[in-house]
């Protein structure tokens, strides 16, 4: 069998592709001053759930590209 399967490739593009989602979801709501009134501009809660959006886009980024590059490795 060469590769993974067709699902799991599916599976790391995605990862890949939701990453910028996730942490341009954090910087807009750092950046903006509309939140649909969930959050207050200046209220903490909304900066932690920023940092969070922001951490789990890299972390999710990092995951993705290590499971493509060993793909290409294993290819």
């Amino acid at each position: 069998m060469k590769g993974k399967p067709l699902h799991e490739r599916i599976s790391d593009l995605t990862s890949l592709l939701m990453a910028p989602i996730y942490a341009g979801g954090g910087i807009y709501l750092i950046a903006s001053s509309s939140s649909f009134r969930l959050f207050p501009v200046g209220s903490f809660w909304r900066y932690l759930l920023a940092s969070v959006l922001i951490l789990y886009g890299i972390y999710r980024g990092y995951r993705g590209w290590i499971n493509w590059k060993r793909n290409q490795r294993a290819s």
